[in-house]
């Protein structure tokens, strides 16, 4: 059995490394064939190269692939709007591009699918164990070619976030506290969403008590039992340490922007050049409720449709998702609902990429009574707006 089990993962590594050949070889055809570059746009707002007319190039560096390169060359200084994306990203592009001596686009792209990589074989071991293979390849079939996917295979942060995630889920799945700790303790130096991985951790930690109020209902009675059999090899402290992680990377994130820019909340006061990301709204709900209605076009930077509609493709998941865990409700409000009231549903698309437990909900559901119809139209209707969206990116038109 774990032979046949380490057969599936094999290929599932090669079949995804050819996928992204596939991706980029598509990608550079579609420029070749048809190209629209947006340069008013490039000319307008942070691109790249930072200092000189387009090139080939900046079809691959365009919206924040731009601010994370130009972090990785100049670094963070005060006043600077790019200080709103956060470092872990684009220290790890200077870190390479300094060990490899390769270009900035090259270390980029080719950093993003590694870990995009890792995290979809990471996030396919975890489901085929505690489901079934055939669902995990289905739930990781839909993430890849989900719209908002598309970022997984550019320089922006979705991969590396993704990544950390799965090695943050494996770490609780399995009770590795040394793993779970690394990851939790990075996320929020990723992106600022991820110092709220705390709840699900501490979700984890609260069922994993052996106290006998958890056993009073069986929604919590079934959820303690299935958390307190993981294997375990560390006791109370370890899970104490995994849990402080998160919070503990926040004030590694103050300390490092304090370091560089003089202002431990620079990354903040930057977010304040879109108007957009404040935690103050995740309180707003009359705010979060009118921004939904308040949808004016398809898709661009806001008042998108598309956005709108991910934000219900969750909703509409979250009923099945109860069931299938209440572990994943935590992730689901955490990587699904809280970046969508932050920033009233602006890159929406983009955000729900990573809310894992949608895609495994989503394969349960079309899997369940073999729903062909349903999935084929989810299928094809995904794959068009990804491949419409990627072709938007690459021009300078927003896409997410």
């Amino acid at each position: 059995m774990q032979i046949t089990y380490n057969i599936v993962i094999t290929r599932l590594i090669i079949y995804s490394i050819l996928f992204k050949l596939l991706y980029l070889g598509i990608i550079i055809c579609a420029i070749c064939i048809y190209s629209n570059f947006d340069k008013h746009q490039y000319n307008s707002v942070r691109h790249w190269p930072i200092k000189s007319e387009p090139t080939v190039s900046s079809y691959f560096g365009t919206w924040d692939a731009a601010h994370y390169l130009y972090l990785s060359v100049e670094g963070y200084d005060k006043g600077v709007n790019s200080c709103a994306f956060y470092p872990l990203w684009p220290m790890l592009i200077r870190w390479s591009n300094g060990l490899t001596g390769a270009n900035h686009i090259v270390v980029g792209m080719v950093l993003a699918n590694l870990f995009s990589l890792v995290g979809w074989v990471v996030f396919f071991a975890i489901v085929a164990r505690r489901f079934d293979e055939r669902t995990a390849l289905w739930a990781l079939a839909l993430l890849i070619i989900f719209p908002g996917s598309l970022f997984y295979q550019f320089i922006y942060s979705e991969s590396l976030f993704f990544m950390l995630l799965m090695l943050l889920w494996f770490g609780l799945e399995r009770q590795r506290d040394t793993l779970a700790w690394i990851a939790g303790f990075l996320l929020p130096l990723t992106r600022g969403v991820g110092v709220f991985c705390v709840l699900p951790i501490g979700w984890y930690w609260l069922m994993r008590q052996r106290w006998d109020w958890l056993n009073k209902w069986n929604w919590l009675k079934e959820e303690h039992y299935r958390v307190s059999t993981c294997e375990q090899d560390t006791g109370d402290e370890g899970e104490l340490m995994v849990l402080a992680a998160p919070i503990l990377g926040w004030a590694a994130y103050l300390t490092l922007m304090w370091n560089m820019t003089g202002n431990p909340f620079e990354g903040i006061v930057a977010q304040k050049h879109w108007g957009v990301h404040s935690i103050s709204n995740l309180w707003n709900i009359p705010k979060f409720v009118i921004g939904f209605f308040d949808a004016s076009t398809l898709h661009s930077f806001q008042g998108s449709m598309l956005d709108r509609a991910a934000f219900v493709l969750v909703v509409y998941c979250l009923p099945l998702i109860w069931r299938l865990g209440k572990d994943l409700v935590v992730w689901t409000y955490v990587l699904g609902i809280l970046p969508a009231m932050s920033g009233t549903f602006v890159s929406n698309i983009r955000f729900e990429s990573v809310a894992f437990p949608v895609f495994i909900a989503l394969a349960v559901f079309f899997l369940g009574k073999r729903r062909k119809c349903p999935l084929l139209i989810f299928t094809a209707t995904s794959i068009i707006l990804h491949t419409i969206l990627v072709w938007r990116f690459v021009n300078f038109r927003w896409a997410g």
